[in-house]
């Protein structure tokens, strides 16, 4: 009989995820740099992303490339899990390792001056919903103002 309801519930969850709306991101709160250890810089963040779905969202530790221009500037690691409230907006506190390629922070400085630069993030994002969790592929570019690269802000 618990063989059972587990599957029973496990199928209903399943079909009630099948409605998944992606998360919109409603802006940043600011990148603080924490300390910075070789090619290592632990960084503190802070966004607004709303939750359409009825259901909380759970991102977990997860590692991503980053690129400006096409050019990798190297991985940025999420160190603890974040959740997103169901049907509202959140203000997520990110606490991140960003781990450099050599040369990184004398491109990030060139760009720096440039109105527009192109940033890319690629990677597998290992998210969760109640008990449930999966990772997805993520490979998103946006333009942002390249004053943003200035983290000494």
């Amino acid at each position: 009989m618990k063989k059972f309801l587990f599957i029973l519930i496990a199928f209903v969850l399943l079909t009630g995820c099948a409605t998944f709306q992606e998360p919109e991101f409603r802006g940043s709160e600011g990148v603080k740099m924490e300390k910075m250890d070789g090619q290592e810089i632990s960084l503190s963040a802070g966004i607004k992303v709303y939750n359409p779905n009825w259901y909380a969202l759970k991102i977990k530790p997860s590692t991503v490339e980053v690129y400006l221009e096409d050019q990798l500037m190297g991985t940025v690691k999420l160190n603890k899990k974040v959740k997103m409230k169901a049907k509202q907006e959140s203000s997520l506190s990110l606490s991140l390792l960003a781990t450099l390629e050599d040369g990184a922070m004398f491109t990030a400085l060139r760009y720096a001056k440039k109105d527009q630069v192109k940033v890319r993030i690629k990677g597998k994002v290992k998210g969760g919903i109640f008990f449930l969790s999966k990772k997805v592929e993520v490979d998103e570019t946006k333009t942002i103002s390249g004053k943003d690269l200035n983290l000494g802000k």
